[in-house]
């Protein structure tokens, strides 16, 4: 295993974090379904433009950190993480706007989706209690595919949790299967799950989500201050 070292991040990042996003997203597929038939510039130049407000604008305005993973012999990035902090009664209404993507798809994109992901996912945090101006929300967790399972992302997810720890404060996120398990394990339990039958999107993915019964799901997970690492398992059923 190479050498690994841990970094916060910057706004000049944003191009190579979102290399590492759609290589990670490549196969999970929710992602497949919402690209559609979007052409691989079309998804790289839309993930950029959705990334953005967490990556440049968020740091910028110092209501979001990300950290990264390094790989020492190449001095590209293996993994990476958003934290969102508390957001401070300051911002204005013209900064909060800038922190929130549409998350909405070019020509190509898979709009039926999209829209079932904002009306259901992207609720689910604050439906779990999470409240901006009071608690930290973990925003993106993507690991390169040629570095999964070296325990990049519970560095990552360590290092955050410290952070909240000594802040004081739980840390709410949605997670996808690959990385819902390490999440439990790092302290995070269960507020409520989404299941969607990608067939209803596109057809042609029927059947082809993670659960027994072909569905795909989404986790949102809440984290105590001060919640241990533990050794248990996360049941799917």
């Amino acid at each position: 295993m190479p050498p690994f070292t841990l970094l916060p991040g910057v706004p000049s990042d944003l191009d190579e974090m979102v290399h590492v996003w759609i290589s990670a997203m490549d196969q999970d597929p929710f992602w497949k379904t919402w690209m559609g038939t979007m052409t691989p510039s079309q998804i790289e130049e839309w993930t950029k433009q959705n990334l953005r407000y967490r990556i440049v604008m968020g740091v910028e305005l110092g209501v979001m950190q990300t950290w990264k993973v390094v790989d020492e012999n190449t001095g590209k990035i293996a993994a990476w993480t958003g934290l969102s902090f508390p957001w401070p009664e300051t911002l204005t209404d013209a900064e909060r706007a800038s922190l929130t993507s549409s998350w909405s798809p070019p020509e190509g994109g898979n709009w039926s989706i999209r829209n079932w992901y904002v009306e259901n996912v992207t609720p689910m945090a604050s439906n779990a209690g999470c409240d901006r101006s009071k608690h930290f929300l973990r925003q993106g967790s993507m690991v390169l595919p040629s570095y999964q399972r070296l325990g990049l992302m519970t560095l990552l997810t360590r290092k955050c949790n410290d952070i909240a720890d000594d802040y004081g404060a739980p840390t709410y996120l949605n997670a996808r299967p690959k990385a819902a398990s390490m999440f439990f394990k790092e302290g995070f339990e269960v507020c409520s799950v989404r299941d969607a039958e990608l067939g209803d999107f596109d057809e042609t993915m029927k059947g082809k989500g993670e659960l027994k019964n072909g569905e795909t799901r989404f986790w949102a997970l809440k984290r105590e201050v001060g919640a241990v690492s533990e050794k248990r398992k996360l049941s799917w059923e």
